[in-house]
């Protein structure tokens, strides 16, 4: 929420402020919990004592908006415009109101107020963009290209491009940050959070001209770097200055702090100056997530020295056969703390969860209410009963400290590999935690950062929004996604009638051998770089023929490629039948993050492919067989798409991929094994290996 609840320090004050200060603190605790009505109500109460606090208005009129009640919102809302006419935030959050409830022209003036109150805020600017792109598509329903009024409810107006889009992203000037930490809850609240080494990323729109950017710690020098830019300026006058900074925050005092941000001139002028809390945590060990690339292990040095060092580190080649769970759980904790009625609708799920991991302990967390009839149907290994009453006056469900550490110790002798809530409500989920395991699955995942994994699905009645099926359903469907995600699915699908003529025009045969790269991708920074050389290391190393498709005209290529009667270059455009004879007849495919790729591996190829770490190999690498080259570097899980201007490190993540490394997961795809030299170039070479195709 952009409000806080004003603060209420309780000496010397009077007895209805002090009981006030209470009840918004009430307030606060079920906002937190996301129990809306009950918060709207305890804020009202407190207003009852002070209904001058304009603050309390926004936080109550927000309860009552995202509990429907946009009536009630609207008054309060309206009682916090009275006493608070100027606010920004404020007009901010009207703007965001009176969008849901579909009075645009309202939410136009309210958003034009806050950025009238304060002209480099990105948010109000964004709306206003977004609720004139909506206009124009509106517009275009009635030209005489377009569609008709009639088909109203069939369109989709927030698709329509709008004409004269800025080239440069962005709207408002000011600081972007696009990677810093990860937000977590912790004893400070829920803030940016920095383990070990970490990427600050991001860029500032500037009308003027920058050069540097210091960045500090409480006021403690981090690093300060160069900015980088080009010539390319908005419609006014504005360019992007990017950073990019990798620091080791290992030996940085651990707690909350301030990150600071000055932006310099040539003239070494602060130009801007922003401010971000952040806290610093233990740091995250590669050996405890080694799928993740954005985990990266710690090292001496400055940050120019660390970039040095991280950039030198070998590529992490993995097999592309991978599943969720290194091994099958053994101790499986399965939590269902409510009712009675709730235990009977998740007995389907229970005893599916048994026939997915039929050697695993199951060991139920349950509640009195539910335990008895969970032994009877001999659900579980073992059975702890836990009390986690619904309090009446919290209207919540509570569990005392010193109960949560007798749990907790309970708990962690089990070693449990796997917990899983089964509740769909989320009061339950954070006893998660107490478990000690390393996973963590349940319901409503979003509103839960740490859960491992989650599953949110379910049906709608069109009269009042509410379910249509059984919970036992929606119970059954969580576990059933979880055993979707632990398993692979993906399997070699051939084309029977394909015929091997289709390679002649490439000069090639049924019974040739040859290696393709491919070295296009829909997005051009995504490309690898290296594949003339890595073409030149194959014809060196192997007798298989190489064929390179390119999705442009290759300028210029090295003579040992051009004087190899066992080279070919496609750089035109193929039909879908040829690309598909050439990566279903070829013994290996090397090639980026793209659609050919999967076609290869879909084909049975041996595929190679090259990742850069803006999405998880784990998604979007291929399936089947082969391996997956990617970096570890602390920016990975960017999804940079329209701006490859933001990178700030020149795409390491893919450059830095070394030609011999994509050569050796070549080989070893392909079965290659160390053998007698075959030729008297390699013979001469000395240091160099020759291989043989075995199969």
């Amino acid at each position: 929420m952009a409000f806080k609840s004003a603060l209420y320090r309780f000496a010397p004050m009077r007895a209805s402020a002090k009981f006030a200060g209470f009840l918004i603190e009430q307030a606060d605790r079920a906002r937190d919990a996301r129990r809306f009505r009950d918060a709207a109500t305890l804020y009202e109460e407190a207003l009852k004592l002070h209904p001058h606090d304009g603050p309390v208005h926004v936080q109550c009129g927000h309860m009552f908006k995202e509990s429907g009640d946009l009536r009630e919102a609207e008054a309060h809302y309206g009682q916090a415009f009275r006493l608070m006419p100027d606010d920004p935030e404020l007009a901010l959050q009207l703007g965001h109101f009176f969008k849901i409830a579909g009075r645009l022209e309202e939410a136009e003036f309210h958003y034009r107020r806050a950025v009238r109150f304060r002209p480099d805020w990105s948010d109000p600017a964004t709306e206003l963009r977004s609720l004139e792109e909506s206009a124009v598509g509106w517009a275009q329903i009635s030209e005489p290209n377009g569609a008709s009024p009639q088909d109203f409810d069939e369109l989709v107006p927030e698709l329509v491009p709008s004409p004269g889009r800025e080239a440069v992203a962005g709207i408002a000037s000011g600081l972007s940050l696009r990677r810093l930490g990860r937000m977590e809850r912790g004893p400070w609240g829920t803030l940016r959070t920095l383990r070990g080494v970490e990427a600050i990323r991001g860029y500032s729109l500037e009308s003027g001209e920058l050069a540097e950017l210091e960045v500090l710690l409480d006021d403690r020098a981090l690093a300060c770097i160069a900015l980088q830019t080009d010539s390319k300026r908005d419609s006014r006058g504005r360019r992007k200055y990017v950073f990019n900074i990798w620091h080791d925050f290992t030996n940085e005092q651990a707690g909350p702090g301030t990150l600071t941000f000055r932006f310099r001139s040539a003239h070494a002028e602060v130009v801007r100056t922003s401010r971000e809390r952040v806290v610093v945590a233990q740091p995250l060990r590669e050996i405890d997530h080694p799928s993740s690339d954005g985990v990266v292990t710690s090292a001496e040095g400055s940050s120019k020295l660390l970039t040095e060092d991280i950039n030198r580190r070998p590529s992490v080649v993995r097999s592309a056969r991978r599943e969720l769970f290194e091994k099958p759980p053994r101790n499986i904790l399965v939590q269902r703390v409510d009712q009675l009625g709730d235990m009977v609708c998740s007995i389907p799920a229970v005893r599916r969860l048994r026939e997915i991991f039929p050697q695993a302990r199951l060991i139920g967390l349950l509640s009195p209410a539910n335990a008895e009839l969970a032994e009877t149907l001999g659900l579980f290994d073992e059975v702890i009963v836990v009390t986690f009453p619904d309090d009446p006056v919290e209207r919540r469900r509570t569990m005392p400290l010193a109960e949560q550490k007798v749990l907790r110790e309970t708990l962690h002798r089990f070693e449990f590999d796997l917990a899983i809530d089964l509740s769909e409500s989320a009061v339950s989920r954070p006893l998660l935690i107490l478990s000690g395991a390393r996973f963590l699955y349940g319901s409503r995942h979003g509103e839960f950062p740490w859960l491992s994994a989650g599953f949110d699905g379910g049906t709608r009645d069109i009269a009042d929004g509410l379910e249509r099926v059984p919970h036992t359903n929606k119970v059954m469907g969580l576990i059933e996604w979880l055993n979707v995600i632990g398993g692979s699915y993906a399997s070699v699908v051939r084309r029977p009638n394909l015929d091997p003529a289709v390679l002649v025009p490439f000069g090639l045969s049924a019974t040739d051998r040859f290696i393709v790269l491919h070295t296009g991708a829909r997005l051009a920074f995504s490309r690898w770089p290296h594949y003339e050389a890595l073409a030149s290391s194959l014809l060196e190393h192997t007798d298989l023929k190489v064929v390179i498709i390119a999705d442009d005209p290759c300028p210029t290529l090295p003579n040992e490629l051009l004087n190899s009667p066992r080279f070919m270059m496609l750089d035109r455009r193929l039909t879908f039948d040829q690309l598909d004879g050439l990566v279903s007849f070829c013994q290996a495919f090397v090639g980026n993050d793209s659609g050919p790729k999967h076609l290869a591996a879909l084909r049975g190829a041996k595929v190679v492919s090259i990742h850069l770490a803006r999405i998880n190999w784990n998604e979007w690498g291929q399936e089947n067989s082969g391996y997956i080259i990617s970096r570890k570097v602390p920016c990975a899980g960017c999804s940079i798409h329209h701006d490859p201007e933001e990178c700030g490190k020149d795409f390491a993540c893919i450059t830095n991929i070394r030609t011999e490394e994509v050569l050796n997961a070549t080989l070893a795809a392909l079965g290659f094994k160390p053998g007698e030299p075959r030729s008297t170039a390699a013979m001469d070479a000395g240091s160099k290996t020759s291989y043989r195709f075995e199969g």
